[in-house]
C-alpha cells in the first residue's frame, strides 16, 4: 500500500536520544579548556506572544487527525486532489476560512437558477432508487412484524469482490481520544453524504467524474476540515452541492440527507459496503488514491469494530 512507500527507511538499531560524539577521545584537560572558552551569558529578549499558526507548525489530517507531513513530500503530485494548499502548515481555523471564501467565489447564481427552473433532469435523478432503499424498506417491514431487536447486518450482503477487498486490509487498532473519536464520526457523515449524492446523480453507474464528485463535495476530503457538530457537516455539504457539481439543486441536498440516514440506520454493514465502493472508486482514479491511504482504508478497518 501507499503507506509502505511513504514510510521512511528504518534503521536496524534504534539511535539513542542523546549521543556523545567522540566522548572517549576527550581528555580531562580538554574539558577544562572548553569551560574556560564557553560563554555562559544568555542574551535576554522581551517576550513575544506566539501566533496560532506558529504553534500549529505541523498540521494534522487524515483519519482521526493521525497523519501529518505527507504533503511536504508530495505537494506537487497531489495538488489536484485537494483544494487546500500547504495543508501541513495550515491550522484548522484558517482551513475553514479559506474554504468558505472559495465557496463564495465559486457560487454561480445563473447556474443555480437554471437548475432550479429547468429541473427535468433533477426530477429524473430524484426517482432513482439506490440499493439501500429496498434494504431499508425490508428492515422496516421486519421491525413492524417483530417486537424483538433484529440483526440488520443480515440484510446487507457482500459480493465476492468486496470480500476480497476486505481481506486485503491490514487489521489494526486506533488510539483515539474523545475529540478525535467525534471527528471520525462527523467526517464519516460528511463522506457518506458526498457518496450518496454521487450514487444518485450517476444512477449507480460510476464514471470518470465519480471520484471528483465525492472528494469535491466532502470538505473532509477536499479541505481536511474538522467539525464540532453535525450541523456544520450538513451546512458545508449543502453549500458545496450548490457550488461545484453539474446538478446544483437543493432537492438533491435533502435527498442525500435522507439517503445517509437510511445507510446509518441499516448499521455498520451498510456503511462498510459504501466505504468499500468509495475505496474502489478512488483506487481506480489517479491521483485520488491518496485519499484511501489518508481516510478510506482506515475507515474500512475501523467501522468493523466500531460500537
Amino acid at each position: 500500500m501507499l503507506t509502505t512507500l511513504l514510510a521512511p527507511r528504518k534503521c536496524r538499531t534504534a539511535k539513542p536520544l542523546v549521543e556523545e560524539i567522540g566522548a572517549s577521545e576527550v581528555s580531562e584537560e580538554g574539558v577544562e579548556d572548553d569551560d574556560d572558552d564557553f560563554d555562559w551569558e544568555i542574551e535576554q529578549s522581551p517576550y513575544k506572544e506566539v501566533s496560532e499558526s506558529a504553534l500549529n507548525v505541523q498540521g494534522h489530517y487524515g483519519f482521526g487527525g493521525l497523519r501529518s507531513g505527507v504533503f511536504q513530500r508530495l505537494q506537487d503530485e497531489f495538488s489536484d486532489v485537494i483544494d487546500l494548499k500547504d495543508p501541513d502548515f495550515t491550522p484548522p481555523a484558517e482551513r475553514r476560512q479559506k474554504r468558505l471564501a472559495a465557496e463564495m467565489a465559486k457560487f454561480d447564481p445563473d447556474h443555480y437558477l437554471a437548475d432550479y427552473f429547468e429541473d427535468e433532469a433533477v426530477e429524473q435523478i430524484l426517482k432513482y432508487n439506490p440499493w439501500w432503499t429496498d434494504t431499508y424498506s425490508e428492515m422496516l417491514t421486519i421491525l413492524g412484524k417483530s417486537q424483538e431487536q433484529e440483526d440488520h447486518a443480515a440484510l446487507v450482503s457482500f459480493s465476492a469482490e468486496e470480500k476480497y477487498q476486505l481481506r486485503k486490509f491490514v487489521h489494526k487498532s486506533y488510539l483515539l481520544d474523545k475529540r478525535a473519536h467525534r471527528q471520525v464520526y462527523y467526517s464519516l457523515i460528511d463522506i457518506l453524504l458526498a457518496y450518496c449524492y454521487e450514487t444518485r446523480v450517476s444512477e449507480g453507474e460510476k464514471n470518470v467524474e465519480s471520484a471528483w464528485n465525492i472528494r469535491k463535495l466532502s470538505s473532509t476530503l477536499c479541505w481536511f476540515e474538522t467539525w464540532t457538530n453535525v450541523h456544520e457537516v450538513l451546512v458545508s455539504f449543502g453549500r458545496r452541492v450548490l457550488c461545484y457539481p453539474l446538478y446544483r439543486h437543493f432537492k438533491l441536498v435533502m435527498k442525500a440527507y435522507r439517503d445517509t440516514i437510511m445507510i446509518l440506520q441499516l448499521g455498520k454493514s451498510a456503511v462498510l459496503k459504501c466505504l468499500l465502493d468509495i475505496h474502489k472508486i478512488f483506487q481506480e482514479s489517479d491521483p485520488a488514491y491518496i485519499l484511501n491511504d489518508l481516510y478510506i482504508s482506515d475507515y474500512c478497518v475501523w467501522i468493523q469494530k466500531a460500537k
